[in-house]
């Protein structure tokens, strides 16, 4: 009688051991043997912004466009038009890069900006002479009072007063075969200020590229080097380099250059080296749109200057003859923030919203602005085009981030 209770009691616990493990086992996830991946929503083209694109291009013959345009923070639609090389006929891709002229001016302002908010200089520090931050390295003649008056912001917010040669001719391309020392120390002794520092706002090339000098003394480092190490890499943009003068020395994924008019054939005869901090990078659009988004103000992504220091940033000189518009290396109008480039065979641009839109453009061709009759009416269509993609079809794009 025990041993049959022992094994009733034996069975009894067998049976509810296996009745758990089942209720267990049944409770526990399984693996799927036939798992459906999650859905990666990608870019669909979009008929009515590409049309836009192709229409301006064909109307003002230029070769190739890369388009770059986000909302809200988050790259939306990235895109490349025509061609990259019309004479190999290569297609233009969004990884080709593309200089961008006078948008440099903009990078350069940064950096002298990234300078003030660490504290290692300020916007009113003179820029020569003895309390100077280049002191009285360049050129062999004594320095005027116009000259000792110069301050960093005069620079970036071209309110010097010149710079300029004969006829008021800008003294960035004279000289082309001198390096950049040998091309300061040339146009400290012969170029001019014709207007008192901080007087009347003019638009001299030669103020950019003696900000990026300052850089340079400031920060120990080359000027491109002191950007890629402060802001360019930790932004993740690792298209961006200087610009070489020759079509041989082109970088790799650079495009070709097609200057129209007066301006073909000289699209590789200018000292691009020497232009570094006023017209000589080399970019792609989305890394354009990429850094935009770090100095917009705009607290979508992350800015890389704080609010104290953008707000001088954007910060215009005063009314007429200054320009109350004209920051320390950025346009303001109205609610856009934006900034053009030319040289010949290139012409760049970007624009921001205040509805959370934002814009890069870039192509491989340019109309001659040489000529007005020409330059201006395919000027003011490049801005009726940014500021047509900023404020209308605001919602075709997909809710994704390509960034």
């Amino acid at each position: 009688m025990k041993f049959q209770s022992f094994s009733k009691i034996m069975y009894r616990g067998l049976l509810f051991s296996a009745f758990v493990s089942i209720f267990i086992w049944s409770c526990s996830p399984k693996e799927d043997s036939d798992p459906t991946p999650p859905t990666v929503v990608t870019q669909v083209d979009i008929p009515v912004i590409d049309g836009k694109i192709e229409a301006f291009l064909a109307s003002y013959k230029i070769p190739g466009a890369s388009l770059a345009i986000s909302k809200n923070g988050k790259l939306v639609y990235k895109k490349a038009y025509g061609k990259a090389d019309v004479e190999g006929n290569i297609a233009m891709t969004t990884n080709h890069r593309m200089r961008v002229a006078s948008v440099s001016k903009t990078f350069t302002g940064v950096a002298i900006m990234r300078l003030v908010q660490a504290g290692k200089l300020s916007l009113d520090d003179k820029v020569f002479g003895p309390d100077g931050i280049l002191g009285t390295t360049y050129g062999s003649k004594a320095y005027n009072d116009r000259v000792k008056g110069v301050t960093v912001k005069h620079l970036l917010q071209m309110t010097t007063g010149g710079w300029v040669l004969a006829n008021d001719r800008d003294a960035i391309d004279s000289n082309p075969a001198m390096n950049n020392t040998a091309f300061f120390n040339w146009m400290m002794d012969n170029a001019i200020l014709k207007y008192n520092p901080g007087s009347q706002y003019w638009y001299i090339n030669t103020n950019y590229f003696i900000a990026a000098r300052i850089v340079e003394k400031v920060s120990g480092k080359s000027f491109y080097q002191f950007m890629k190490d402060d802001f360019l890499t930790p932004l993740g943009i690792n298209s961006a380099v200087y610009g070489k003068s020759a079509m041989t020395n082109l970088h790799p994924d650079e495009t070709k250059y097609y200057g129209q008019g007066g301006l073909k054939g000289y699209e590789y005869n200018l000292n691009i080296e020497r232009r570094d901090g006023d017209g000589g990078l080399v970019i792609n659009a989305s890394d354009l749109l990429k850094f935009v988004l770090a100095i917009d103000g705009n607290p979508s992504r992350p800015d890389i200057l704080d609010a104290t220091t953008f707000q001088k940033f954007i910060e215009g000189s005063g009314p007429a003859p200054l320009n109350p518009n004209f920051g320390n290396g950025i346009l303001k109008w109205n609610t856009r923030f934006l900034f053009y480039g030319a040289l010949p065979g290139t012409r760049s641009s970007f624009m921001t919203e205040n509805n959370g839109m934002a814009v890069a453009m870039i192509f491989n061709g340019n109309a001659d602005y040489t000529n007005n009759a020409v330059y201006n009416p395919f000027t003011q269509a490049h801005h009726a085009l940014l500021v047509d993609i900023l404020t209308n079809n605001l919602n075709v794009y997909l809710d994704i981030d390509q960034f």
